[in-house]
């Protein structure tokens, strides 16, 4: 671990045009994008990154993910990501973000549980330092935990087959991806009229190359669903996401 430590890491970006959708609002998964590259690259300033994982055929995966959002940027606003490590358990590690806007206002607040797994082995390994690492710990974005989400009992919907596009680094479907297919599962009417509040994910198995999933979402409360990705009957995404409705066309 470097001498001079830096216990949050910020980073700074636009909302580009490819960004937005029909609202000219961003995407909620663009938001995803930019808290993963900021963890990553916190994790190498610690040297618990990437580069440092691989040689000892391991790698950090995303387990758990809470995002509140305050409002969605337009095309063209600045904003400004930080991000820090806030507590670890005997399962989890815990890395917590607060994205704003350029009047500092905040706009999503996030929080995120992670875990390692032996690339060869495709399992859940704990390194010697698990224990003993001793990153420096923030204050939690939300005052409770991630909670593990109950399977909906879906067990059929819209199956796409996964592809090259759809991989990440580690060779599985990125988590970015679930979201995304999670949201197309909405219709278009949806999302011009509506704009998300709260999604909540669990991570549970990959899905590789060559795999059949099935895309499945259920209103269970006025605006309030929960969504499931299997395959083969199995679950290996659960989600819920709240909405609010938008009041007017220009509404965040």
């Amino acid at each position: 671990m470097p001498g001079n430590i830096m216990p949050e890491w910020n980073m700074e970006f636009e909302i580009r045009s490819f960004d937005v959708g029909t609202s000219c609002t961003a995407r909620l998964p663009v938001f995803c994008r930019f808290m993963q590259e900021a963890a990553y690259l916190h994790a190498e300033h610690f040297g618990l990154g990437h580069s440092h994982l691989i040689p000892l055929n391991m790698a950090w995966v995303l387990a758990r993910m809470r995002i509140e959002m305050e409002r969605l940027p337009q095309w063209g606003e600045s904003i400004k990501l930080r991000t820090w490590p806030s507590g670890r358990d005997r399962l989890f590690y815990y890395r917590d973000f607060e994205i704003s806007d350029g009047r500092g206002d905040v706009l999503l607040r996030a929080s995120t549980a992670w875990f390692i797994i032996d690339i060869e082995k495709r399992e859940r390994t704990i390194p010697d330092w698990w224990n003993s690492s001793e990153l420096p710990i923030g204050p939690k974005a939300f005052d409770s935990k991630i909670s593990r989400l109950k399977s909906c009992g879906c067990t059929e919907g819209e199956v796409l087959n996964v592809n090259y596009g759809d991989l990440d680094l580690n060779g599985h479907v990125s988590n970015i991806r679930y979201v995304e297919w999670i949201l197309n599962s909405l219709p278009l009417e949806f999302h011009q009229q509506h704009s998300i509040q709260t999604l909540e994910v669990n991570y549970l198995a990959e899905a590789v190359y060559g795999h059949s999933v099935a895309v499945s979402t259920r209103e269970i409360d006025p605006l309030v669903f929960d969504h499931v990705i299997l395959t083969e009957g199995n679950d290996l995404f659960r989600a819920r996401s709240v909405w609010k409705a938008r009041l007017y066309s220009s509404d965040q």
